[in-house]
């Protein structure tokens, strides 16, 4: 049975792709979509998918498969309601293009202390959309590039009143981002990030703690985060910020080069 913070993490996810996404049932599971955003992995993607037999996967993958072409779309996630499923639904989808990736889902179990950097200032991103847009983009990025869209779908969210997205700044300069979602009762941290030239200047710190900080005034009963397996810097982080694992959670991304991509 999966735990109540995994349950929490895809309540979440389910709610927050139906903010920039359509989405269709299927016989085996949700198809979310967007013509707008259709680089994007969370724009378009295949949830919740129920497998009977691990043999059903291929009905289940071409089903998917043609769903999306008739749109022109191809679906880049593939997310089982069951977890991974057994070795030959992952060896089935490996041969598809399709990378496992495996994340922990950790809730906050305590309150902690953070150290104070009082030149970071935070501002909420519905007030500086273009500091928003900087923390994702390069100087050289285009309108099409995947940064571009990211930063075009993530303010497109910011209408949402449940979706508080906050920009840290530096000497006036954008240095990160970090959001809170809510949904109900549950509220997840999403999308922290510090850009590279403020790496060590305490933005992560002043971030994480408003977050929390807006949590607690919303008395919010479960807060939650999902973090890449892969990125024990980041999972570090998180347990000295109070969170504690409390479950896994997969999910199948295709390879650029099985979209025939550079």
């Amino acid at each position: 049975m999966a735990s109540s913070t995994v349950g929490a993490l895809l309540r979440t996810e389910q709610a927050f792709c139906s903010q920039v996404c359509d989405k269709q049932v299927l016989e085996f599971g949700i198809a979310y979509y967007s013509d707008r955003f259709a680089v994007l992995p969370e724009a378009n993607q295949y949830r919740e998918v129920t497998l009977d037999s691990p043999s059903q996967v291929e009905l289940a993958f071409d089903e998917a498969e043609a769903w999306f072409s008739q749109r022109n779309l191809c679906f880049h996630r593939w997310a089982s309601a069951g977890g991974a499923g057994d070795d030959s639904v992952v060896k089935f989808l490996a041969e598809k293009g399709f990378q496992r990736r495996t994340y922990h889902a950790m809730t906050l179990a305590e309150r902690v202390s953070f150290k104070p950097f009082d030149n970071v200032r935070v501002l909420h991103a519905r007030a500086v959309r273009d500091a928003l847009r900087q923390t994702f983009l390069q100087p050289s990025d285009d309108p099409s590039s995947p940064q571009s869209l990211q930063a075009a779908a993530c303010t497109e969210r910011l209408d949402d009143p449940q979706f508080d997205m906050y920009v840290a700044l530096v000497d006036k300069v954008p240095a990160g981002r970090c959001a809170l979602y809510q949904v109900g009762d549950i509220a997840r941290v999403m999308g922290l990030t510090v850009l590279p030239a403020f790496k060590g200047q305490g933005v992560d710190h002043v971030l994480t703690k408003h977050v929390l900080t807006q949590a607690h005034r919303l008395a919010i009963r479960k807060v939650c985060v999902q973090v890449d397996c892969a990125q024990a810097d980041r999972e570090d982080w998180f347990r000295r910020a109070g969170f504690v694992v409390d479950g896994m959670i997969d999910a199948f991304d295709r390879t650029p080069t099985a979209l025939g991509e550079p």
